[in-house]
């Protein structure tokens, strides 16, 4: 983990207030406006582990507001297993990677999310035998990208989608599912020694700037237009995953 220097710690809870603004004012994206400016200024390794602990966290707080969608956990029972067995081996990738091919790897999710966002992506629906197939499989490979992007956005959002999850339903489900893919990650970083020298109890620091910034961008939700401000924002992580991906792509080839 990195040391905290007063720059790198300004820098730390500018983007976690930046965040959690984000997420109170248009509903998601805690984890794609903090990950790649993290990963802009240390290893994404670190930034995914630094980030995991409180952002697990605060998908818990999310669980308990809309416990009473709790029924619905079935329809993505069979996709949270399989991933939750995936994400060790995503984490085990991206700290044995080189730092530049994930960056790389970030910069293309991000733009994913924004083509998402901007162009309202939706998979078509199926049900059946067949369903519970490519349930497992999606969950395999959503679990992959978490542990080794964390960038679970859109996999996760694209498949309760498909599932034609209820809307009252899915904040439940995808924080029920950010959630357990998180506590997976904690672990399993943990178990590989990313949280030396009291960087666990230092990550917990982070969540004072996210619950801020949260605040706030529930005070002004209704004072901001949430179509400009989500495209303001779109366009800023637009510019972000360009970056990643050119700098880092120069750099592989």
């Amino acid at each position: 983990m990195p040391e905290l220097s007063p720059a790198l710690v300004l820098f730390l809870t500018a983007v976690l207030l930046f965040g959690g603004f984000a997420k109170g004012t248009i509903g998601f994206g805690l984890i794609v406006t903090t990950v790649p400016f993290l990963s802009m200024v240390m290893p994404p390794s670190a930034a995914m582990a630094w980030m995991a602990i409180p952002i697990f966290l605060l998908n818990l707080y999310a669980i308990a507001l809309t416990w009473a969608e709790w029924r619905a956990f079935r329809r993505v029972a069979i996709f949270l297993f399989m991933g939750i067995l995936f994400v060790p081996a995503g984490v085990r990738l991206v700290v044995w990677m080189p730092a530049g091919i994930t960056r790389a790897g970030i910069g293309v999710f991000i733009l994913i999310v924004v083509a998402m966002r901007l162009g309202g992506l939706e998979p078509a629906k199926i049900a059946g035998m067949g369903a519970r197939w490519v349930s497992a499989l999606w969950g395999c490979a959503a679990g992959l990208i978490h542990g080794s992007l964390m960038m679970p956005a859109p996999p996760i959002v694209l498949y309760l989608n498909f599932s034609g999850v209820p809307k009252d339903a899915f904040v439940f489900l995808i924080s029920t599912v950010a959630a357990s893919f998180l506590l997976v990650q904690v672990i399993t970083f943990a178990s590989l020694d990313s949280y030396t020298s009291g960087a666990g109890w230092q990550s917990l620091l982070m969540l004072a700037p996210a619950t801020l910034g949260t605040w706030l961008g529930n005070r002004f939700r209704q004072t901001l237009s949430q179509t400009i401000f989500e495209r303001l924002v779109m366009g800023l992580l637009g510019i972000v995953g360009i970056s990643l991906l050119a700098k880092n792509l120069v750099g592989l080839f």
